[in-house]
């Protein structure tokens, strides 16, 4: 696969809230990091990530509006959807840098966001 089309194949991975399929496009010392927070270092702290963030959802819907790659460098501009097992929605608007290694794994993540939107979104209801 191509840079671009790992990432494309990433983000569907996260749609179908399938964990073992995105994580197998990773590289296993990945460093993803939600440029807000703290970041995450390698797969198995990945998986604990996601694991805890899915728990409580139903779904998600990430919508890419552009995608542009050079080299082994991919960066997305999303609408990332999520629905919630209580029914609720919410969505955020992500800036995202994927750097590929040279086995065409994702060794670093980092999504882009504003805080102040994801606080708001995932808010209890």
């Amino acid at each position: 696969m191509t840079p671009r089309e790992t990432v494309e194949a990433f983000i569907g991975h996260w749609n179908a809230c399938d964990i073992e399929g995105l994580l197998a496009l990773c590289a296993e010392d990945i460093i993803y990091h939600n440029i807000p927070m703290e970041p995450v270092h390698g797969t198995t702290a990945m998986r604990a990530m996601i694991t805890g963030f899915l728990a409580d959802l139903e779904g998600c819907d990430w919508q890419t509006h552009a995608i542009a790659a050079n080299g082994n460098t991919v960066l997305t501009e999303r609408t990332d959807g999520f629905t919630f097992k209580d029914g609720r929605r919410a969505a955020i608007r992500v800036m995202g840098t994927f750097e590929l290694n040279a086995e065409g794994q994702i060794a670093a993540w980092r999504d882009y966001f504003d805080m102040a939107e994801f606080q708001r979104e995932f808010a209890p209801a």
